[in-house]
């Protein structure tokens, strides 16, 4: 009589609901996922990560929709492998150890001794495969980059690994030579196009699904900018006050209400690289 080895109990997701991601978390009613190019890419590069337990970066400025993007993929691509980390400003190693060793369920606290914690960390990863996020890797320090890159190992390549921040990642990475020659694949986050900006848009949210082209371009020219975190912004604005004044008309005017709503350095013209 043959058996069948039980299912390994299905862990929870430390990925946040789709609604907690950032241009999703203003409450605002009617937001749309979007199918951006750089939503493509970004799934693209995690594919790779883990299908050859790769290192990948992903940067941009900040309000591009790196995170959502991110998070996204994941869920359709390792919903419950993911081990989600994010660590304040210069955090020590104790702490960047402590967090792995806890997002990772291993039991107890972690040991005092460096070397005993990674030492299990790394047998946590090997006998249970994960995929490793860390976000807002901008605040690592060069410390804690090369640690990433001892624990995934040459040989073992113990984990797929995602690199995602803003700022200066790419520089911070750059001074570890040893984990730069590591990552398999980059992508950087640019602000959507005026072109991605029309069609991506009008499908974003039904206040925009019947505005003219060109009000949607004048919005983005003046404090949109590419930006998915301006758009929410803008468009939660907008959302409330046609709300609670239904006689009022979606065009310049209101528009430019919702300028003066904003920080004016929102307001200066589009730096677009």
């Amino acid at each position: 009589m043959t058996t069948t080895a039980p299912t390994p109990p299905s862990r929870p997701s430390q990925l946040p609901p789709p609604a907690k991601d950032h241009y999703l978390n203003l409450g605002l009613t009617g937001a749309n996922i979007m199918a951006t190019r750089a939503l493509s890419e970004t799934e693209d590069r995690i594919k790779k990560a883990t299908k050859y337990n790769a290192i990948v970066a992903i940067h941009g400025h900040v309000g591009l929709g790196k995170t959502f993007a991110v998070h996204t993929a994941l869920r359709r691509h390792a919903p419950d492998t993911t081990v989600r980390l994010r660590f304040r400003q210069a955090a020590n190693m104790s702490e960047v150890r402590g967090d792995l060793w806890r997002a990772l369920g291993l039991p107890g606290t972690p040991p005092t001794s460096a070397d005993d914690s990674g030492r299990q960390i790394k047998e946590a990863l090997e006998d249970d495969p994960r995929v490793l996020l860390f976000d807002e890797a901008q605040w690592l320090s060069k410390t804690a980059l090369e640690y990433i890159r001892d624990l995934w190992g040459d040989d073992a390549q113990r984990a797929p690994i995602l690199l995602v921040g803003s700022g200066n990642l790419r520089q911070k990475i750059l001074s570890c030579p040893g984990l730069h020659s590591r990552i398999l694949d980059w992508y950087q986050f640019t602000p959507l196009t005026p072109t991605e900006v029309q069609s991506t848009i009008a499908a974003y949210h039904p206040i925009w699904s019947d505005t003219h082209p060109d009000l949607i371009l004048y919005t983005d020219d003046h404090s949109g900018h590419g930006s998915f975190r301006n758009w929410a912004k803008i468009t939660l604005l907008l959302h409330d006050a046609l709300s609670d004044n239904p006689g009022l008309t979606l065009n310049r005017d209101l528009i430019r209400w919702v300028f003066s709503r904003l920080d004016s350095t929102q307001r200066l013209p589009p730096h677009r690289d």
